[in-house]
C-alpha cells in the first residue's frame, strides 16, 4: 500500500490530519538514519511506517478517546509517597520495633506502603511492600467536549501520574487536541478524566473554538465568583477538596520571585472598590512555577485556583484573609499589559531582547 493511502486510513482513525502524520514520518525517518546509518532511503521510510503503525496500534488499543477542548488550570506536581517515607522513617527512628509493628517498615527500616485501602474505597495492591522512589501526581483542569460527540462543552479535571505527570508542559488557553481516559458518568455536569500513556496536548488552531474569555464566561458560570464575595464561597464550600473558582480582578502587585516553596505572589483587586477605599484588601494569590506569567501589573486577569484561609499574622487566634493557591491565570487581551523585556546582551555586545517564539500550531465548537 503506497504511503499515502496509509496516511488516509490513519488519519480518520486516529483524528489526525495528513500533514501531522507526514511530520511524524519525517521524524521517524531521521531517527532511523541515525539509528541505521548502513540502509538505502527506501529501507529508512519502510522501517518509519512499520514503526509507526506499531505506535499507532498502541494508541488505538489504549481505552483513551480523544477530546477537543482548553487547559486552564494546572497544578503542582505532588509526590504521593513522599510524606509517607518521612513519617516511616521518623517513626523507625524514634522506636524500630513500634514502626516494624504498625507495618511502617521492614526489619531494615525501609519504608513500606501501609495503606491497604485508599481513600476512593479501591484496595491497594502494593500494601505491605517497599514504597517506591517516587510516585510523582499532577492534576489539570480545563474545559472540553469529546471529538465526534454531539454535545456542549464542559468542565474536565484530569489526574496524571508518575512521567506523564512529571513532563507535563502544557500551554494554556489555547485549542488542543487530546486523548484521555473518561471515568465520568453519563449525563454527569463535569468531566472526570485520567490520563494514559497515549496522553499528549496537541495545540490545534483548526478547532473553531471561540475566544478564550467566552469559553470560561459560557461553560464556568457556577464558578465564576465576584471578587468582593469570595470570603462568603469560600465558607460555603471550604469543607470541598475539589472546589473551583474563577476570579476576575486587577494586579496591583505581581512578584515574580519566587518564594521559599517556590511560589510567586500577586494581588489582585476591584477596581471600583479601590477608588471608593484605597486601603480595601486585595486577593492574595499563589501562583506555582507550573503557570507562566506573561502580564505585568496594571492588567486584568481571571484567575483559577483553590482558595485558602489561615490564621491571622497579627492574632494566631483568628482566621486571616481568604487567599487563592492558584493553578492557571488568564490575561484579558484588551486589558494585558505586557511584561517589559528582559535585556541581554549577546556576544557581539548588541542588546537583545530575550524572548521565546510563539509555539507553531498544528472539529467546530
Amino acid at each position: 500500500m503506497e504511503t499515502e493511502n496509509f496516511f488516509s486510513m490513519w488519519s480518520e482513525k486516529l483524528s489526525m490530519s495528513e500533514e501531522e502524520l507526514k511530520a511524524e514520518e519525517l521524524k521517524m525517518i531521521e531517527d532511523e538514519k541515525r539509528i541505521h546509518p548502513q540502509n538505502t532511503d527506501e529501507q529508512h521510510q519502510k522501517r518509519a511506517i512499520q514503526r509507526l503503525s506499531l505506535t499507532y496500534k498502541k494508541q488505538l488499543r489504549s481505552p483513551a478517546i480523544e477530546f477537543q477542548g482548553m487547559i486552564i488550570g494546572v497544578g503542582d506536581l505532588v509526590d504521593t509517597v513522599q510524606r509517607l517515607k518521612v513519617t516511616a522513617t521518623t517513626a523507625y527512628r524514634e522506636n524500630a520495633q513500634k514502626a516494624i509493628a504498625d507495618g511502617l517498615t521492614n526489619t531494615d527500616g525501609i519504608p513500606l506502603d501501609n495503606r491497604q485501602v485508599f481513600s476512593t474505597g479501591r484496595e491497594n495492591a502494593q500494601f505491605g511492600k517497599p514504597l517506591p522512589e517516587h510516585n510523582y501526581l499532577r492534576n489539570v483542569v480545563g474545559i472540553a467536549l469529546r471529538s465526534k460527540v454531539e454535545e456542549s462543552p464542559k468542565m474536565f479535571s484530569m489526574t496524571m501520574n508518575g512521567k506523564l505527570a512529571e513532563g507535563c508542559n502544557v500551554e494554556m488557553f489555547k485549542p488542543l487536541r487530546f486523548r484521555a481516559i473518561n471515568k465520568s458518568e453519563e449525563g454527569s455536569s463535569q468531566f472526570v478524566m485520567n490520563g494514559s500513556t497515549v496522553t499528549k496536548f496537541v495545540i490545534d488552531d483548526t478547532i473553531k473554538m471561540p475566544a478564550p474569555i467566552d469559553v470560561l464566561q459560557n461553560v464556568c458560570g457556577e464558578q465564576i465568583v465576584p471578587l468582593n464575595d469570595l470570603a462568603t464561597y469560600h465558607e460555603a464550600n471550604k469543607t470541598d477538596w475539589n472546589r473551583l473558582a474563577l476570579v476576575e480582578g486587577d494586579v496591583s502587585i505581581l512578584n515574580t520571585e519566587p518564594t521559599a516553596f517556590g511560589s510567586r505572589m500577586m494581588i489582585i483587586e476591584n477596581a471600583e472598590t479601590a477608588l471608593e477605599n484605597l486601603d480595601a484588601p486585595g486577593l492574595t494569590c499563589w501562583i506555582p512555577s507550573s503557570v507562566n506569567l506573561d502580564f505585568a501589573e496594571g492588567s486584568k486577569v481571571i484567575v483559577i485556583g483553590k482558595t485558602a484561609q489561615g490564621k491571622s499574622r497579627d492574632d494566631p487566634n483568628v482566621l486571616g484573609d481568604v487567599m487563592m493557591n492558584v493553578l492557571g491565570v488568564y490575561a484579558i487581551p484588551e486589558y494585558k499589559i505586557e511584561p517589559e523585556a528582559e535585556i541581554v546582551e549577546d556576544i557581539e555586545g548588541i542588546a537583545i531582547a530575550d524572548g521565546q517564539p510563539e509555539p507553531v500550531s498544528t472539529v467546530t465548537w
